[in-house]
């Protein structure tokens, strides 16, 4: 293993010890140790990096168990709540090099009987990626164009509790790392892998443990249709590897109804005005006669659904262009946002908050933004 992975083994270990003191005698405070073994995907065929090799890593997460010390843990099911230090060595020392992730993660229960509970995972944070693209001494790696990167990660799996303070837990994997087109190249690194993990859980969360309401104590769901409105800002670079970046903008507005107590379905319209390809457009002759403006500008219409965990929300949304103006590269985008809202939206009609958001159409990115909005 490189000398970045073993200084990264001996930071956990710190970490691990000098934390395990202060929480340990905190109710639903769990530690979670993982190895994992997979795969690197080679999804285009002129990926130049040699991803033949298997990859691996491990993880350390401290994770908190809910059980209604506020309102809506009853409301989203009692989801657990962790931050994880990950590591991913892609199977390539030279080209690509390894993954340093620092990642935010939630898991909910799709079952649950007795000690055994079938669970899924999601996690979205930052992470260092070793061996990025470098035009002197790396100019094999056309997948990786920066050090920093997004760390998305998907898994589901099963959780089986043996004994009081120990939880065996086996999953599937998939974790996918870019920056978005924030810096060239930015195909991706995607990695499937099996993972088996350990949760010591000191001073575990029982069946008598949970806070629960009684019929008519928690709020009732909203039925009325609740507006939002947001607005963001991004930057991306063209095709040229170390080029110039160009300004992004985005705006939405979108009716959305609560379905359950912490699922919400919307349907709205967004702009998005590419810097980056009106500037392609000024500087290449043949386009004199257009508005650049309009030809740089996407209009959607899209369905989205919020998944609410307190305050925190998550949602998917698919869009269909109503424009067909230059450089569209497909008839329909992907938009997948994180939203922080200051005030409950459950609770509150106008709940403002933060947002970043990522566009894509089928599996690349297009741009990362950040921005604020509000409910009401």
């Amino acid at each position: 293993m490189n000398r970045i992975g073993n200084c990264y083994i001996m930071v956990l270990i710190w970490l691990l010890f000098s934390s395990v003191e202060g929480v340990a005698q905190q109710k639903g405070r769990y530690f979670e140790f993982s190895l994992h073994g997979g795969q690197p995907i080679k999804h285009r065929s002129f990926i130049a990096v040699d991803l033949s090799n298997p990859s691996f890593g491990g993880e350390v997460n401290l994770e908190y168990k809910t059980y209604g010390t506020k309102e809506w843990h009853q409301r989203c099911g009692f989801p657990r709540w962790g931050v994880a230090l990950s590591y991913q060595y892609s199977g390539n020392p030279t080209q690509m090099g390894s993954a340093i992730g620092l990642l935010p993660n939630v898991t909910v229960d799709f079952l649950k009987k007795d000690h055994f509970r079938i669970f899924g995972r999601l996690g979205v944070g930052l992470a260092v990626i070793t061996h990025p693209y470098q035009q002197t001494t790396n100019q094999a790696n056309n997948v990786i164009g920066s050090y920093l990167n997004n760390q998305t990660s998907l898994r589901l799996g099963a959780a089986w509790r043996f004994h009081r303070q120990f939880e065996l837990r086996p999953s599937a994997t998939f974790t996918h790392y870019s920056n978005a087109a924030s810096q060239m190249p930015n195909l991706g690194l995607n990695v499937v892998s099996c993972q088996l993990g350990l949760c010591y859980m000191p001073n575990p969360v029982e069946k008598e443990d949970y806070i629960l309401y009684k019929a008519g104590e928690a709020p009732e769901r909203k039925k009325r249709i609740q507006f939002s409105a947001v607005g963001t800002l991004g930057f991306r670079e063209m095709e040229t590897i170390g080029g110039p970046k160009y300004g992004v903008a985005h705006t939405s507005l979108d009716a959305g109804l609560f379905v359950t107590k912490s699922n919400r379905l919307k349907a709205g319209v967004e702009y998005d005005y590419l810097g980056n390809v009106a500037a392609f457009m000024q500087n290449n002759g043949g386009y004199e006669s257009v508005d650049l403006t309009w030809q740089a500008s996407r209009l959607t219409l899209y369905v989205a659904d919020e998944i609410m965990i307190g305050r925190f929300a998550m949602l998917a949304q698919v869009g269909f262009y109503v424009t067909q103006n230059a450089f569209q590269p497909w008839f329909m985008s992907i938009r997948l946002s994180g939203r922080y809202y200051f005030r409950d939206p459950y609770q509150n009609n106008v709940a403002p908050f933060v947002t970043i958001t990522m566009k894509s159409h089928r599996i690349v990115a297009e741009y990362f933004s950040i921005g604020f909005g509000s409910t009401f």
